[in-house]
């Protein structure tokens, strides 16, 4: 297929472009930057559009997104001794590769493959897109390096490409959002209080962690099922979030010996932009929540479900999104290499074992014009034993999606199954 594709990019900047410094990365943007030299974190997001397009219109839809969304015409540089910082490409375009759609096309297979490719350093374009097209049918999938854009942001990149396809007049062009840090009133990211002496971030050798292959798998609840599931967390007084995180939990316990002897930790992203009052901001603008599910000998899932919220509700406040977004700071408070990094992180206490990234609080638009969304999953790379799940709904059917190294075949299935029966 790679042979068939036709390539549209400035993957490789001429010499005369030049560049403008934006801003630094702060504390969490810089740990995401540098983990990534290591380990894929990559955000990713798929969608299938039904309604005649040509790769004209997409080309064009395309080159409009990039210029209301600053972080689409940027790369990452670091200068020894210096904060990694944003800087605008003058005249660069988002790297788009187009490809035949074929009947046999497997999006779990596409996102797989993208998400197993790095951003590395971060020092080439920061998002790439990818084009399957038919006259009728069209699917495009993005990947975006994770300092720069969240995958809420992704949801936004998406509804501004439609509505350009569509023909309808995008907003102004966004202002470059601060880091989350400086949103959240923390100091702006200070000097390093020690230097790399005479060593590169890189490893010496250009070398990367070896990994396990990354896995991709999706499923959906009916319309039906989607309906009952949010009116019977509301009448339990939780969230179908919680509820969730609780049939993930238990559905781990029946596949993994080690999650049966527990505990089991979540982590949960928060997205910070209704409280912030930005809903419409691009960026990595998130908290998040971790802490152990209470699945107590005797508990109902209510009762855990409802636990769980519980739990949550300090996190996303703004002071619980200062003490994450500070504690992120301090692990970059000396210049790190990449790999010392990575190392630390992966012996830490506060590892984690499921991540579930909940998009409830997104109405996907799906109808633009003669076009329809169809179908539209998203998901991130993680380190190689958590199972990060991905919850999104359209089209009235909550669909889940499951990215991980060492992928839980029936995580999904049988939390499925645990949801329709609570």
């Amino acid at each position: 297929m790679s042979t068939a594709a036709i390539y549209a990019s400035d993957v490789e900047q001429d010499q005369s472009v030049s560049a403008t410094k934006l801003r630094d990365l702060d504390g969490f943007e810089e740990y995401i930057w540098l983990m990534e030299h290591n380990t894929n974190l990559s955000h990713s997001i798929v969608f299938e559009v039904h309604g005649a397009t040509t790769t004209k219109q997409w080309r064009g839809a395309l080159s409009a997104v990039q210029t209301r969304h600053p972080l689409l015409s940027a790369s990452i540089r670091k200068i020894p001794g210096q904060r990694p910082f944003f800087e605008k490409v003058h005249g660069s375009s988002i790297p788009l590769r187009i490809v035949p759609l074929t009947d046999w096309l497997v999006l779990e297979e596409e996102m797989e493959s993208e998400l197993a490719q790095s951003f590395g350093n971060g020092s080439g374009p920061l998002t790439r897109a990818t084009l399957f097209h038919a006259q009728d049918r069209s699917v495009i999938l993005f990947a975006t390096h994770h300092s720069s854009l969240d995958g809420k942001s992704h949801l936004l990149l998406v509804q501004d490409l439609m509505a350009a396809m569509a023909g309808e007049a995008l907003d102004e062009p966004l202002e470059l959002q601060p880091g989350m840090g400086q949103l959240l009133g923390l100091p702006a990211p200070a000097p390093y209080v020690k230097k790399l002496a005479g060593r590169s971030v890189a490893s010496e050798d250009g070398t990367r962690v070896e990994l396990p292959k990354i896995r991709v798998q999706h499923r959906q609840l009916g319309e039906k099922e989607t309906v009952a599931l949010l009116r019977r967390a509301k009448e339990e007084n939780t969230t179908v979030h919680a509820a969730l995180v609780t049939a993930l939990a238990l559905a781990g316990k029946r596949y993994s010996k080690a999650w049966e002897l527990g505990p089991i930790r979540c982590m949960s992203p928060i997205d910070m932009r209704r409280t912030l009052m930005i809903p419409d901001a691009a960026g990595l603008l998130i908290s998040a929540h971790s802490g152990r599910v209470p699945l107590s000998e005797g508990a109902s899932f209510w009762d855990i479900a409802r636990a769980v919220k519980e739990d949550m509700l300090p996190a996303q406040s703004l002071d619980g999104a200062r003490y994450l977004l500070g504690s992120f700071s301090s692990m970059v408070a000396e210049e790190h290499g990449a790999l010392d990094l990575y190392r630390f992180v992966r012996t830490a206490p506060s590892r984690y074992e499921l991540m579930v990234t909940n998009y409830a609080s997104y109405k996907v638009r799906t109808e633009y014009g003669n076009l329809k969304i169809e179908n539209l999953f998203t998901g991130s790379a993680a380190v190689s034993d958590i199972q990060k799940v991905s919850v999104i709904t359209t089209n009235g059917k909550l669909g889940m999606t499951l990215v991980a190294r060492d992928l839980f075949p029936t995580l999904l299935e049988d939390a499925r199954e645990i949801l329709v029966h609570a």
